[in-house]
Formats: structure tokens, C-alpha cells, sequence
């Protein structure tokens, strides 16, 4: 299957924010299943059937409270989820123009396959170095994975903070997306931190994000399979920039 990366445009703004969806929402069950793994969840449901089988004297009735108890705590994760999706749409993605394509700093892309986008990826310098170049909403269509256009994302974004003069290139990621933390490591990111997610039920679970940073490497430096890959993606991203045209970089399969 064939795919082409090119600059966003504003035709892209509906699917973009989709595929931000669709990629969050997908790791909601997974989230549930850390959650119920922890230690202090674990605890709390432990000692609470304890506690209802000693004051029902039931065990039909105890186990029906926990189901209960279980379906409330469910509801309120998804409320707290769908709380994170709505107020990230409010920000970057609300107006992903003004975010990312107007400062030659910042840059947006989209992958697309058969008309279609389906994958994304965006990079804004970071709030924290003006050295340190940010990787952010990188997502790809679930049925579109396994093609390498995570890869590709993560190289065009390389190549761009190459050619801005930035020095290195940081991103975050949850500690339950292991797949990505996979994919960053084999580009050549390292785990630098890992930081608590500041709200009260994530700090009682211990879940966390993972900051991965990567050092731009200079001319030879450059890891020798992965010059033709950079040498295409300059090449279109150097067109698009002139041009804003619709041609864009085309790659096949590949570890991704």
C-alpha cells in the first residue's frame, strides 16, 4: 500500500481531529486494565468486598455491590478521558493553521493513502529551550499501521528540526502506549524523564508520562540505512515549503 507525506492544509482540519480521536479513545480499555492492575486499586477494591461481606453477611449481595462499585468507577474514568480529549481539541488542534503552519518553527504534516489522511504528526518548538525542537500528535490510523508511516512521521520531523538548526528533539508519551515507546526507542530516543500526570486519580495510580528526547545528529552522523529516507523526505519537504503544492514524500512498507 502506497502513502504519500505532505504539508497540512486546511481541508485535512475535520480528519486530523478524527484520527486524534479515534487514536485516544483506543487506548481508553487499555488505560481501565493499568488502572485496575495498581497496587492501590487492587487495595481499595480488596478491602471494600471485605467490608460489604461483613456488613451484608451476603455473598451474592457483596459481589453485586462491587459489580456496581466497579461500573461507577468505569464511568467516572470515561468521564475523566473524554474530559482530556475535549480540552486538547481545544487547544493546538482547534486551530491547526495558526498553530503549527504559520512560524517557520513549527510544521504540521499528514500522511495520506488513497486520498484519505491517516496518519498525522506535528513539531513546535519547545516552551521549556529554543534549541529543543517538540514531536506532538503523532497518530496513525489503526487499519493503516504496520506500513511504516509512524517511521516516515518521525523521520520528516527529524529532517525538519535538522534543516531549523535545532539541537535535539523531545516528545511525550503515556506510560500504557508501549508500542510508541518501542517505535521512539528504535529511532534512537532515550527515556529522560518520566513525569506524573497532575491530576488526583492519576497520581493515586501512578500513571505517568514518558519524556523521550533524541539528539540531532549532524551531516555523517547520520545513521547510513537512513540517508535515502532523509534524502526524500528533504527533498519533498523542501518542495512543499516553496510550494505548499500537493506533492508530498511516497514510501513503502517497512518495521512500522
Amino acid at each position: 500500500m502506497r502513502y504519500q507525506i505532505r504539508l497540512y492544509q486546511e481541508g485535512d482540519y475535520d480528519a486530523v481531529r478524527d484520527i486524534y480521536v479515534s487514536g485516544v479513545q483506543e487506548h481508553f480499555p487499555r488505560a481501565c486494565r493499568y488502572v485496575l492492575k495498581q497496587p492501590c486499586t487492587v487495595a481499595v477494591l480488596g478491602l471494600s468486598f471485605c467490608l460489604l461481606l461483613i456488613v451484608s453477611s451476603s455473598l451474592l449481595l457483596s459481589l453485586s455491590l462491587m459489580v456496581i462499585l466497579l461500573a461507577l468507577g468505569y464511568l467516572l474514568l470515561r468521564h475523566i478521558w473524554s474530559q482530556i480529549i475535549e480540552q486538547n481539541l481545544m487547544q493546538d488542534l482547534l486551530d491547526i493553521g495558526s498553530s503549527y503552519m504559520k512560524h517557520p518553527a513549527c510544521c504540521f504534516w499528514v500522511a495520506v493513502s488513497n486520498g484519505s489522511v491517516v496518519g498525522t504528526v506535528g513539531a513546535i518548538p519547545s516552551k521549556f529551550s529554543p534549541i529543543t525542537l517538540e514531536l506532538k500528535r503523532l497518530n496513525v490510523c489503526l487499519e493503516y499501521r504496520g506500513l511504516g508511516i509512524a517511521k516516515a512521521l518521525c523521520l520528516t520531523v527529524r529532517e525538519f528540526a535538522h534543516r531549523s538548526g535545532f539541537a535535539d528533539i523531545v516528545l511525550r508519551t503515556s506510560v500504557i502506549q508501549t508500542e510508541a515507546q518501542n517505535l521512539y526507542q528504535k529511532l534512537g530516543y532515550i527515556l529522560v524523564d518520566t513525569i506524573p500526570v497532575p491530576h488526583p486519580l492519576a497520581k493515586v495510580t501512578n500513571y505517568t508520562t514518558s519524556k523521550y528526547q533524541y539528539h540531532i545528529p549532524r551531516g555523517p552522523e547520520l545513521q547510513p540505512q537512513e540517508k535515502q529516507q532523509r534524502d526524500h523526505i528533504r527533498l519533498c519537504a523542501t518542495q512543499e515549503l516553496l510550494s505548499h503544492c500537493h506533492g508530498g514524500l511516497h514510501l513503502g512498507s517497512s518495521d512500522w
